[in-house]
């Protein structure tokens, strides 16, 4: 049986939460006390009965944490069939928007300022390369927020899927590259990008900008180039499922855990290599581990994916105007939802009858014990 994150929190994260309580704030335990909850009678859940033997299951709640394991994955699967549903008859780009590693360690220390800017001066920056290109053109995006690498290791960076068409309103036309493997240079997109977010931060956060080292404001100056990457990704529908793995679930699965080390002083953890197909195990120590998952935690009510221009839920009747005048439908295709599953019994796979609800537990409020 293959270790669980819950099984891990629940015999390390008391010495943890005690030995580094200066470092952890609500958003954490709050998390912590989801996944250990996790369709445990806590939550409670409702009471089945096998229709053939007879025999009695108890479904308990999940939790609906997005840093769980557990969760999400039918929420990940509507969200990618209604974005499947909106795609436009044109070529996709998704452009990634990567800070400078000396910005890192702020992110970490400041997520819920240091994250909404990222995501809000990204889409300016692109907005407005966009607009110079075409003249005043106007595009639409969806932008996600991404904080972790394949090692679990902080890596905050922004992706956007972008369609290549941009909406001249006055003459009610759309625009196109001229190259269909083309959209903008990088440069330009990325000194837009980090010109936009040195103003932001020394304007809306000057406290923020007063506590940054050298080494950091090295970083936004001129003399750094930033990391901004481009790749055109056809019509977008391998772009967005790509996406969707990171949208409303957590930074791993508990597949990836292979368990303890032979010590059982570490952890042993599943990656597999950027342009590669053979896998690896990173071994972790448990501090490690932890600090790592608690690394991309969001601040509550925090939303990670943003739509923008044409593609904003505000912005539906000109959106219906762009997939006219780019040939396509009147209306949007009706998104294809994955079917509800049927519930069967795991001993002799009969129908299982609803018997009652389950109430939950009201525990006390406060850090997990």
């Amino acid at each position: 049986m293959r270790l669980t994150l819950a099984e891990v929190l629940a015999e390390h994260w008391p010495g943890y939460a005690h030995k580094h309580r200066a470092h952890l704030c609500a958003a954490h335990y709050r998390a912590v006390r989801g996944v250990l909850t996790c369709r445990t009678a806590e939550l409670g859940g409702r009471l089945y009965r096998c229709g053939d033997c007879h025999s009695r299951h108890f479904a308990y709640h999940s939790c609906n944490h997005r840093s769980c394991p557990q969760c999400g994955a039918l929420d990940q699967q509507i969200w990618t069939a209604k974005q499947e549903a909106r795609l436009l008859p044109v070529d996709y780009f998704m452009v990634t928007f990567t800070v400078p590693s000396e910005l890192r360690s702020l992110c970490a220390s400041f997520p819920e300022e240091l994250y909404t800017l990222l995501i809000k001066q990204s889409a300016a920056a692109l907005k407005d390369v966009i607009h110079t290109k075409t003249k005043g053109g106007k595009i639409g995006f969806t932008s996600v927020l991404h904080t972790w690498g394949r090692q679990l290791q902080h890596h905050p960076h922004v992706h956007c899927i972008v369609p290549a068409a941009a909406l001249l309103a006055d003459s009610d036309t759309m625009v196109k590259p001229g190259k269909s493997s083309f959209l903008v240079h990088y440069r330009p997109l990325a000194e837009r990008f980090r010109n936009l977010l040195r103003g932001s931060l020394k304007t809306q956060h000057p406290e923020l900008y007063q506590k940054l080292t050298s080494r950091q404001l090295k970083s936004l100056s001129r003399a750094t180039t930033w990391n901004v990457q481009l790749q055109h990704v056809g019509a977008g529908r391998t772009a967005l499922r790509y996406l969707a793995r990171y949208v409303k679930r957590s930074g791993f699965t508990n597949q990836r855990l292979i368990g303890y080390d032979s010590s059982r002083t570490g952890i042993l953890l599943r990656w597999t290599p950027s342009g590669t197909q053979q896998s690896r195990v990173l071994r972790l120590s448990i501090e490690e581990f932890i600090r790592r998952w608690l690394l991309h935690v969001l601040p509550k009510g925090f939303a990670r994916i943003r739509h923008y221009g044409y593609l904003s839920s505000a912005a539906k009747k000109t959106r219906l105007r762009v997939r006219l005048l780019l040939g396509g439908t009147l209306g949007e295709p009706t998104p294809k939802l994955p079917e509800p599953q049927q519930h069967c019994c795991p001993k002799c796979q009969g129908a299982l009858e609803f018997l009652r609800e389950i109430a939950r537990i009201n525990p006390y409020r406060g850090p997990p014990l």
